[in-house]
């Protein structure tokens, strides 16, 4: 138990670093420059009405949702897994990295795709929840099957996941798309 504890503790610790990291460029804004006039039309992203370019502004909403995301999912499967130290911290990396490409690729895609940041409403941002949680849904599953051995882990999992991510997605979206924490003025 000890060993289990001390891994996760040291996830949480590692989550927690993230957060902070991924606050710490909005401290540190840069005038913005000028785009050039003229770009080929598949290196054009979409206006996002901020200071932020939009890739950068993915990267943050990636790090602020995933670490808080990632510390729950750790919690959760070592709640009902109880499995050791290294399939925990295994799980922790893979979980880790496939769900922040899977958030990176969904937001970029909808930043551009999707409504613009000014018509951005509450009932976008349900939609958006609903339509991501279907990726997480089947990611979360396949880990749990992968990790904690069996359909009904990876059920029990997935189903947690939903009730816990989408509210923490529902936030940081809420944060970042209606707040705008980087928005002039």
């Amino acid at each position: 138990m000890t060993l289990i504890g001390s891994a996760t503790g040291r996830c949480l610790l590692f989550a927690a670093v993230l957060t902070l990291w991924s606050a710490m460029p909005a401290h540190a804004q840069q005038a913005p420059t000028q785009a050039p006039a003229m770009l080929p039309s598949a290196a054009v992203e979409r206006e996002t009405g901020e200071d932020l370019p939009l890739w950068r502004r993915t990267l943050y909403k990636t790090l602020t949702y995933q670490a808080a995301a990632n510390a729950a999912d750790v919690l959760v499967f070592d709640l009902l897994v109880g499995a050791s130290a290294a399939t925990t911290t295994g799980f922790f990396v893979v979980n880790a990295a496939t769900a922040a490409a899977a958030y990176y690729g969904f937001e970029y895609a909808w930043q551009n795709l999707g409504p613009t940041l000014d018509e951005t409403t509450e009932q976008t941002i349900v939609e958006k929840t609903i339509l991501y949680r279907f990726i997480g849904v089947g990611r979360n599953f396949t880990l749990g099957y992968l990790y904690g051995g069996g359909a009904v882990t990876a059920g029990a999992f997935a189903g947690l996941n939903i009730v816990y991510d989408t509210s923490i997605f529902l936030t940081n979206e809420y944060v970042w798309d209606i707040l705008r924490p980087e928005r002039t003025p």
